[in-house]
C-alpha cells in the first residue's frame, strides 16, 4: 500500500481516515468475503498533497468564519473563492503517475472491455452521525486513465460544492478537518440496482428488510427518476410483501458515462427482482448487519449475468 493508493482487497485495515467512509466500508466488505467489485481507493493523503497544491487552507477562510447555522446563500458566497481555485485543477505530477500505474494494474486484473467507476469517499462520509448521501459525486463507466484522473478531480471539486458544505456546517463537521478520498472499482453493468435497509423504516420493524429495486444502474433510484419496486423480506429470506411498480425509466452506461432511456414495455411493469433474488438481498443485507453489529442501509446490483454485487454499506442514519 503506497501513500497515494490502497487495494480494497489488501487485506489490511484500511480506516476512514485513510481512505474515507465509503473505501473503508468496501475494504471491510470485501475482507470480510463479500461480494465487492474489484479496486483501489486513492487515499486522503493524495488528497491533501492537491489541497496544498492548490492552496486552499487559505481559501478556507470565508467559510471556516461562517458561525452557527449559516444560509446557503452565505455558504455559496464562502465557497465561491475555493471553486475558482479548483476551476482548472488537475491532479499534480507524481499523483497523477500514482493512479496512472495504479489503473493499470486495475485493467490488467479485470480486462481490457472492463469499464470503471469513480466514487467520492469524504473521510466523515457514511458513519452512523452523517451519511452525505447523494451529496458527493460519482462517475460510472469511464474508460481510460485520464478519465478516471479527470472524476478523481470532480470527486475533490465536490467536497467544496455548497450543498456539501451546507451540509457540514448544519451536522457541525469542522471543513478544515474534511479531506476526501476517492474509489476506483469496475463497474457493474448492472441489469438490476437497489437498496436495503436492515430495518423496516416504514413499521420500525428489526426483523424485516425492506427493498427498492428497479432496472439498470442505482442512479435512477438514488435521483428519484423512478418509483421503484419495494420488497419486503425477513432476515431469513422468506418474502412478506411485493409491490410491483411501472419503472418506466433507467439509466444504462453509454459511450459518455451513462444515459436515461425508456425502459422496454416487458420490463417497466415486471418485478425487478425473482423471488429467489428478493431473498438473496434480504440474508446478504442480514450478514452485512451482523458483521457491523447496527442496523445498515446497502447498495446492491445484480450484473447481467445475474451475479450479486454489494456496492456500498453504512449505517443508517436519519439525515
Amino acid at each position: 500500500m503506497s501513500d497515494y493508493i490502497a487495494w480494497l482487497d489488501s487485506g489490511e485495515s484500511v480506516a476512514p481516515a485513510r481512505i474515507g467512509g465509503k473505501g473503508a466500508s468496501l475494504a471491510r466488505l470485501g475482507a470480510a468475503g463479500f461480494p465487492v467489485p474489484p479496486g483501489f481507493a486513492v487515499t486522503v493523503e493524495a488528497y491533501r498533497v492537491f489541497h496544498e497544491a492548490y492552496g486552499l487552507t487559505g481559501a478556507l477562510e470565508p467559510l471556516l468564519s461562517l458561525a452557527g447555522r449559516p444560509t446557503p446563500a452565505q455558504v455559496r458566497e464562502a465557497c465561491a473563492p475555493i471553486l475558482a481555485k479548483l476551476e482548472a485543477s488537475r491532479l499534480p505530477g507524481a499523483l497523477g503517475e500514482a493512479l496512472e500505474a495504479a489503473y493499470a494494474a486495475l485493467q490488467e486484473r479485470t480486462g481490457a472491455d472492463a469499464t470503471f467507476a469513480v466514487r467520492s469517499s469524504g473521510v466523515s462520509e457514511d458513519g452512523g452521525a452523517a451519511s452525505f448521501a447523494g451529496l458527493y459525486e460519482s462517475y460510472i463507466n469511464l474508460t481510460g486513465a485520464e478519465a478516471v484522473a479527470d472524476a478523481v478531480v470532480r470527486c475533490y471539486r465536490c467536497l467544496w460544492e455548497p450543498r456539501a458544505a451546507h451540509y457540514r456546517a448544519i451536522k457541525g463537521i469542522d471543513h478544515s478537518a474534511e479531506a476526501m478520498a476517492t474509489v476506483v472499482m469496475q463497474t457493474v453493468r448492472s441489469a438490476v440496482s437497489g437498496v436495503a435497509f436492515t430495518l423496516n423504516p416504514v413499521t420500525g420493524a428489526r426483523d424485516e428488510v425492506l427493498i427498492n429495486a428497479s432496472w439498470g444502474l442505482g442512479e435512477a433510484i438514488v435521483s428519484g427518476m423512478v418509483t421503484p419496486d419495494n420488497y419486503v423480506a425477513r432476515k431469513d429470506g422468506a418474502i412478506v410483501q411485493k409491490d410491483v411498480m411501472d419503472k418506466h425509466i433507467r439509466v444504462v452506461p453509454s459511450a459518455d458515462g451513462t444515459v436515461q432511456e425508456p425502459t422496454p414495455p416487458a420490463l417497466a411493469a415486471a418485478p425487478a427482482l425473482t423471488d429467489d433474488e428478493i431473498s438473496v438481498v434480504a440474508r446478504s443485507a442480514a450478514a452485512v448487519e451482523d458483521h457491523y453489529g447496527v442496523p445498515m442501509d446497502i447498495e446492491f446490483a445484480f450484473d447481467d449475468s445475474g451475479r450479486f454485487y454489494l456496492l456500498q454499506a453504512r449505517p443508517i442514519t436519519t439525515l
